[in-house]
């Protein structure tokens, strides 16, 4: 699904009673484009007779991603978290310190979310997220021997099932299907695009995972068990 605003302010006021005991300011809140959040909270800083003074809070949900509802509200739980930290001056030692992490494992643990450090592909420090998901994705080969993958949502896989053939460099693409965690690193994409990853990282999470195929309109697994090297382009 994508967020709307009703969506994000409905969470807001529900997590706002349910986690943080109706304390938090409410933000303005925006539906950005970006690709490189999903979610981010932005402020402003005023630092008077030595105290820092945060102002201003403004919550952005990007809608170039195809989430489901428990995730987009984890999503907004996660800049709410750095809201309550701001909003009240505390001091945390980074974006994602040791309070921060704190406030968040207390959440999963006590309302049952999964809410990590950082949805974002590569971020240094990034908790894992270990859900078990079924990901639908299309690797790409481009020309100059790097790989590329896009994880799709399955609503949209009959729309960008032909999107390599738009990159003029990439010289093979295939799809496949997998459940292993380590592709929850990345966003699932909305339009064509691949995040270029490592051929050996990749080919050992590629245990298990099937080829998929379009056949009049179905997209289905092939029932064969192919190896790694041969599901790689």
């Amino acid at each position: 699904m994508l967020p709307t605003l009703t969506f994000v302010k409905t969470a807001f006021a529900r997590f706002n009673h349910l986690i943080f005991n109706g304390e938090l300011p409410e933000p303005v809140f925006r539906l950005t484009h970006a690709r490189t959040f999903q979610g981010k909270l932005c402020y402003k800083r005023e630092v008077c007779l030595g105290r820092t003074r945060h102002f201003d809070f403004e919550m952005r949900i990007s809608l170039e991603f195809d989430l489901a509802e428990a995730d987009w509200e984890d999503v907004v739980i996660h800049e709410m978290i750095h809201l309550h930290i701001a909003s009240k001056g505390l001091r945390d030692s980074s974006t994602h310190g040791p309070l921060f992490r704190s406030v968040m494992d207390e959440v999963n643990r006590r309302h049952g979310r999964h809410i990590t450090v950082s949805a974002r592909a590569g971020e240094s420090g990034a908790v894992a997220d270990s859900r078990v998901r079924g990901h639908y994705m299309c690797i790409a080969k481009f020309s100059d021997g790097r790989l590329g993958v896009a994880p799709v949502a399955k609503s949209r896989i009959f729309e960008l099932w032909n999107m390599a053939s738009l990159f003029p460099d990439v010289t093979f693409s295939s799809w496949i299907g997998s459940t292993d965690t380590w592709f929850n690193r990345y966003p699932r994409v909305m339009r064509p695009k691949f995040y270029m990853t490592d051929r050996d990282e990749l080919r050992q999470h590629l245990r298990g995972a099937l080829r998929l195929v379009m056949e009049n309109d179905t997209v289905r697994a092939l029932n064969l068990r192919l190896s790694p090297d041969e599901l790689l382009p």
